[in-house]
């Protein structure tokens, strides 16, 4: 995509735009037979659901984390 296109989409109206982004989204979505979770991902993963299983109390419940990220908003 050229400078050129990016300026087109950034014209449109936000409908347009919202559009545009479901589009894209559904498009991912179809291929994410193509995205791949690297060893270290992979890694940090186990390492983290190790650290919950040791200790399930210092997980947030979902309320919490909206909390938090509420507070952090301002």
């Amino acid at each position: 995509m050229n400078p050129a296109d990016v300026r087109k989409l950034q014209a449109l109206p936000v409908s347009e735009k919202l559009l545009m982004v479901e589009v894209l989204w559904q498009s991912i979505g179809d291929a994410n037979d193509e995205l791949e979770v690297s060893e270290a991902e992979k890694r940090e993963l186990d390492s983290r659901w190790a650290r919950f299983e040791r200790d399930p109390s210092r997980a947030l419940t979902l309320e919490q984390f909206d909390a938090l990220v509420k507070a952090k908003r301002g």
